[in-house]
């Protein structure tokens, strides 16, 4: 990978035939205008990354794990909640990403975790450029993958240990799909093994790595078999198996070994997971993000059928495959807009483009130092100083230290409260517990969005309460006695603790309010 950057970054800098002369040294460090078509489209997604609020539901009890690891190791129980037992195993299997987000809040606030976020957008959406870059040869088509891959991840990007992953889903998406052009050599792929030890330590989609090797290795074994144009040697498709080996291997380097895929496992059949969160269900056309992935689906279909160019079988194979997976469930359309939208521009490509050496323009410079001025503008520390408009601003909670990051929802106020007020039984809405994991001492929340860690007959009686169905008898059941709701995502318990003389109003807030049950 870093000779591909290399080659890209020369061919930036290079300008005519000429360019050694003196008169042209200072035009060899600025950008082409055919850059601009690659750089723009990256500072839109990357700003768009930037103005994306952080919601509270898997971002806070994820910085409070970071903590207890810095503090006192990776945590193997429950913790934090009252309904399950405190002893009760829990994989911890981001604790990595979790570590790394609490050292980012150490040196820098809770701006920090949200500026890293941002960081790793923009290196995952730079290698999508670049990969798009390196199958098409054209800047233009380069930028439409970008923007087309981008807009199918607008629903995910709050502040999470996935950020972590796409980075490294990336690095192997171009290594692998440029070893197999030939355009690099085997040594290029022994980055992959300690890329894979980074990578299955900060979040389950590592086996998506493995899949991608596998995938490569089926298709070039394919190819060599069957004797195709340009197909690989025995010697090139034993790296690939060689790299795959020394990769799985690297995969049982975490706290609990080879018990992760176990781990990964439980995640794809779990029930509550499986049947009650909605970024595991199919993608739809009622959100951006999955008529984003429609779209691209048929402008593939269309490219495949009257492109220029075509995919390998190697290609085919990751296509079809990552296309099933992001069917399966919206969380994964996000990996299958970063591996397939460089296929589309290479499907889209003249048969005879190829990288030119382009000629510095200053007017190209001029740009490309106001989409730099642009995205430093956006990140944390200089975002609030923007004339941003009122209703952008009314997206985000009131945090200290951290303005124009968090989405409103946060129960900041609320929990300042039960700070101050502790004690009783409380049942909470789901994402507000993932928030009171972190801001309370000694938090016991009912549920939060350890969704796999909460037995199936638990979720039916949260949504039987959030519903307000039978609320009375599971109250008593589980003897509750105060309730932290979601004016919005719990508007049935709402309305009817207002209507229960049982129950008085604690706290309130635009988002939030707390109920207390009078005896």
């Amino acid at each position: 990978m870093i000779s591909i950057m290399a080659q890209e970054c020369s061919n930036m800098a290079m300008n005519t035939t000429n360019a050694a002369l003196p008169r042209h040294t200072g035009r060899a460090l600025l950008p082409a205008l055919a850059h601009l078509y690659g750089a723009i489209p990256l500072a839109v997604v990357v700003a768009l990354i930037a103005l994306a609020p952080t919601d509270p539901h898997d971002f806070w009890w994820h910085l409070r794990i970071g903590r207890i690891v810095a503090e006192a190791g990776i945590p193997r129980t429950n913790m934090f909640a009252w309904t399950v037992p405190t002893d009760q195993p829990f994989v911890y299997a981001a604790w990595l990403s979790d570590w790394l987000f609490y050292q980012a809040y150490l040196l820098a606030g809770l701006q920090g975790p949200a500026q890293v976020r941002n960081l790793l957008g923009m290196l995952a959406f730079a290698l999508v450029l670049l990969d798009a870059r390196r199958r098409s040869g054209s800047w233009r088509l380069a930028g439409l993958a970008v923007l087309l891959a981008g807009a199918m991840t607008i629903n995910n990007l709050t502040t999470r240990p996935q950020n972590w992953a796409w980075a490294p889903f990336m690095a192997y998406v171009v290594l692998l799909g440029a070893y197999t052009a030939r355009q690099v050599e085997w040594p290029a792929l022994l980055a992959l093994p300690p890329l894979m030890l980074f990578w299955v330590n900060v979040h389950g989609s590592f086996v998506l790595g493995l899949a991608l090797l596998a995938l490569c290795c089926a298709g070039e074994g394919m190819r060599m078999l069957l004797r195709q144009p340009d197909a690989p040697d025995r010697r090139r498709v034993a790296a690939l198996g060689t790299t795959a080996v020394a990769t799985l291997a690297a995969t049982v380097i975490n706290p609990i070994g080879a018990n992760i895929f176990g781990y990964v496992l439980k995640l794809l059949t779990d029930p509550p997971i499986q049947g009650l969160v909605n970024e595991w269900q199919p993608p739809t056309v009622r959100s951006l993000a999955g008529q984003a992935f429609f779209l691209a689906v048929l402008l593939l279909i269309a490219a495949l059928a009257l492109g220029r160019r075509r995919l390998s079988l190697t290609d085919t194979l990751l296509l079809c495959a990552f296309l099933w997976l992001a069917w399966s469930g919206m969380r994964h359309v996000v990996w299958f807009g970063m591996l397939a939208m460089p296929m589309l521009a290479q499907c889209l490509a003249h048969p005879a483009s190829r990288s030119l050496p382009q000629r510095g323009d200053p007017f190209a410079g001029i740009v490309a130092l106001v989409l730099i001025a642009g995205v430093v503008a956006l990140q944390p520390p200089c975002k609030p100083l923007l004339a941003l408009p009122a209703p952008y601003r009314a997206l985000f909670a009131d945090v200290p230290g951290a303005p124009l990051i968090y989405s409103a929802d946060t129960p900041v106020g609320a929990a300042a409260y039960l700070r101050d007020h502790p004690g009783g039984r409380l049942f909470n809405d789901m994402a507000y517990g993932s928030y009171l994991i972190w801001a309370l001492p000694e938090p016991q929340v009912f549920v939060d969005t350890r969704v796999e860690l909460y037995p199936l007959a638990l979720w039916e009686d949260y949504l039987a309460l959030s519903e307000a169905r039978n609320y009375a008898t599971l109250i008593e059941r589980y003897g509750i006695d105060r309730a932290l709701l979601s004016r919005s995502r719990q508007a049935p318990l709402v309305a009817a603790l207002a209507n229960d003389p049982g129950w008085v109003v604690e706290y309130e807030d635009r988002f939030s309010i707390l109920y207390r049950r009078e005896r």
